[in-house]
């Protein structure tokens, strides 16, 4: 109802009186100005002689004089114009809604003068109890024939008018629709259902004029009726989704039996491709009908069966492209069922996210099994899959708006919190791998190696691309449900989090402008409010330095200076030592080996880690051996050295060894010396023996003892040298005088 206005209302009448009825201009007038508030202080006179003009266009049955007596009627806070004409145009609309040559298009306006005249009633006893309540049955009777031939003749916007009416007459009178209950169930389900090319907006409204119907029990009945509307509606989900994956989709036992399907559930066709249309209709009615029910007010607490409307609404969203499907089926049929999963998915979010809102901590046992689900699907759709995507994101964020994330599994707020990072990670500009592999070191010409082509489609599509609406009412859901997830992430998580959220910030204004102004300016309000939120939070780590860097960061307003006035003030008594500045503190900080794993995890890389990659190919590219093994080649046998055999060889006269004095007392007793080594080498004619040392480690001191050459040794001996190879010179190879006569054992006499 629009406010009075500044005129008089005696200048607003005399207006009125020189206008004919009925007009468009009387109709502006009325509705803007509203003259009819309180009629008591108008003139009498001209305002007994408008309303009579009034009262004969409404009796002639124009819909434009209907149109605005029903705007009278709304304005009238004393009831004056109902108890006075009230009676006569009661009478015109019950003629008007009865006859059935009355056209679609002069329907509407009558309805709203009945409608208006219900809602006044309560102000004018007599009026209500001489002319509303006796005729509120003849009212529910046209109305059921109204809209049954509206629905026939497929007369959209009238029939929306029909229902919005029909709705309003139950809730203030239902009582007297219990005998037409039954009529306008029929029409109204053929709407919800789908099986009629009706728009959404008339399938919405059928799905809330459904919802209003227990009301016609009364007050004892209307729960057992509200319960009962509620196991039809999920008797019929469950028997459209089985039509659906009929014969095509391996699906998993429901968690619990659903309820029979009621008794106006459509036939299914038998062709494959019409049965998952028309069943994906019904989904859709069926859990628009049970959001309606579950957000509808009730007189009375109702029975919810809650654990089968969970378990609905999983079935729904256990359906994914992981799903196993038939081998007989069509790639028509296939390619059918893979197009109505995201309406399905639409479909089970919307009827868990009525429960929730309805039934609220009584969903709290079901939590763990439906974030197992959402979660698992918002991390399975793709990323072309936008509008999944942005539902999946926004049922969390309601979730977390009934439901605080301590109470949730941390595993589940975990992964939210790393998917929204990964959709803010979009914002930020990522280096492409090919600058790496035009380095001029010896690491970067290593990977250089034929990255000529790559080079070139990396240089494709480095413009920068401005950010459509749907990308932006992405980042806009991400941004409103990561503040929420903060009160329970992990410090590491936590900490990379909030950087993420301040590199976004710095980043926004660089980027391109948006496709919509619109989506800038909401994103942008989205990161400030969830960087403000950061800023107030009371955690531990680095946290405590980020709150006082914000300060600084955010434009100053008076709803964050009073956010921010708790924070100016220190808990603690400043330090004897001067800190170092707030950047060092937290932008410069080291990073953490468990930030850094989360960072590598969610795919955020920085230069050190293409130095750690550049190593470890470097490391792969040395073992040549493996990487050999690892490509299908067969690493060629190492050849046997066969152990070195006594070989016939010249004696080279070589003098005899001198003896040695040794002094009597010796600290320790040297390591005894192993026997020379056999090898199939000649020695040279002049050259002395050696000395071997042992590459044994150096025994422990021991006792001095005289040394004597039958004396033992006090520790044990080690074990005997395994031969080894030892490599000749080139000199000695080249010496042919010095090569052995080998016995080869074939006879000279062919010779």
């Amino acid at each position: 109802m629009s406010s009075p206005s500044a005129l008089s209302g005696t200048t607003l009448l005399a207006l009125l009186t020189s206008i004919p009825l009925p007009s468009s201009a009387a109709d502006e007038i009325v509705s803007l100005h509203a003259p009819f508030v309180q009629p008591s202080l108008l003139p009498q006179g001209q305002l007994g002689k408008w309303l009579a003009r009034l009262n004969s266009a409404v009796t002639a049955r124009e819909p434009a004089a209907a149109a605005l007596a029903a705007i009278v009627i709304e304005q009238d806070t004393e009831g004056f114009a109902a108890s006075q004409f009230g009676k006569g145009w009661m009478g015109a609309c019950l003629g008007v809604l009865a006859a059935p040559s009355t056209t679609p298009e002069a329907l509407p306006s009558f309805m709203k003068l009945s409608c208006a005249l219900v809602d006044a009633a309560p102000q004018a006893p007599a009026f209500e109890r001489e002319v509303v309540q006796p005729a509120m049955g003849k009212l529910a009777v046209s109305m059921s024939r109204v809209l049954e031939r509206l629905v026939e003749a497929r007369a959209w916007p009238a029939t929306l008018d029909a229902l919005d009416a029909a709705r309003a007459l139950i809730t203030a009178s239902a009582a007297p629709f219990r005998p037409a209950a039954p009529a306008l169930r029929a029409p109204m389900t053929t709407l919800v259902l789908g099986t009629s090319d009706a728009p959404e907006s008339v399938r919405y409204a059928a799905a809330q004029t459904l919802a209003v119907l227990h009301m016609t029990g009364g007050k004892a009945g209307a729960p057992s009726a509200w319960g009962t509307d509620m196991r039809d509606v999920l008797g019929g989900l469950a028997a459209a989704l089985g039509a659906m994956t009929a014969e095509a989709m391996e699906e998993e036992p429901p968690r619990a039996s659903p309820p029979p399907p009621p008794t106006s559930i459509p036939t299914f066709p038998v062709d494959a491709v019409e049965r998952v249309n028309i069943s994906l209709l019904a989904v859709e009615g069926y859990t628009e009908l049970g959001l309606a029910l579950l957000t509808t007010a009730t007189a009375r607490p109702v029975p919810v069966p809650l654990a089968q409307i969970v378990s609905a609404a999983l079935r729904a969203l256990n359906l994914t492209f992981d799903t196993p499907v038939a081998a007989h089926v069509s790639p028509t049929h296939h390619a059918a069922l893979a197009a109505a999963l995201p309406r399905v998915w639409s479909a089970g979010l919307l009827l868990l996210g009525g429960a929730m809102a309805a039934c609220a901590d009584h969903v709290v046992p079901h939590l763990t099994v439906i974030l197992e689900h959402t979660v698992y699907l918002l991390e399975r759709v793709p990323a072309q899959m936008a509008e999944a995507r942005l539902q999946l994101l926004r049922f969390h964020s309601l979730l977390l708006q009934i439901y605080p994330a301590a109470i949730l599994p941390a595993e589940y707020t975990s992964r939210l919190l790393k998917f929204s990072l990964g959709v803010l990670g979009t914002l930020l500009d990522a280096r492409l791998a090919v600058t790496s592999a035009t380095g001029t070191g010896r690491k970067g010409k290593k990977r250089a190696r034929g990255a000529e082509d790559a080079l070139v489609g990396g240089l494709e599509g480095r413009a920068p691309r401005a950010t459509s609406h749907i990308e932006a009412e992405i980042l806009h859901a991400a941004l409103d449900l990561s503040p929420a997830l903060h009160a329970a992430a992990q410090p590491a998580l936590l900490n990379f989090s909030l950087r993420v959220h301040l590199a976004v910030y710095a980043a926004l204004a660089a980027r391109p402008a948006f496709t919509d102004p619109s989506s800038s300016t909401a994103v942008r309000g989205a990161l400030d409010t969830a960087l403000q939120n950061a800023a107030t939070l009371e955690a531990a780590g680095t946290a405590r330095d980020i709150r006082t860097l914000l300060l600084t960061v955010l434009p100053p307003t008076v709803e964050r200076n009073a956010a921010f006035d708790a924070l100016l003030h220190p808990a603690l008594p400043p330090l004897s030592r001067p800190l170092p500045t707030l950047a060092q503190l937290h932008m410069f900080a080291p990073e953490s080996e468990a930030e850094r794993k989360v960072r590598r995890e969610l795919g955020f890389r920085d230069p050190d880690d293409e130095e750690e990659d550049e190593e470890e190919d470097d490391d792969d590219d040395m073992a040549v051996d493996s990487w050999e093994a690892g490509n299908g080649a067969v690493p060629a046998p190492r050849a046997q050295m066969p152990a070195p055999a006594p070989i016939a060889v010249k004696a080279m006269p070589v003098p005899p060894p001198q003896p040695v004095a040794v002094l009597p007392t010796v600290s320790a007793p040297a390591a005894p010396v192993p026997a020379p080594f056999t090898v199939p080498i000649p020695l040279p004619a002049a050259a002395p023996f050696a000395e071997v040392v042992s590459a044994a480690p150096e025994p422990a001191p021991a006792p001095a003892v005289p040394f004597m050459s039958s004396s033992k040794s006090a520790t044990p001996a080690p074990a005997a040298l395994v031969p080894v190879q030892v490599a000749v010179t080139e000199e000695d190879a080249d010496s042919d005088e010095e090569i052995p006569d080998l016995d080869s054992g074939s006879s000279d006499e062919d010779e």
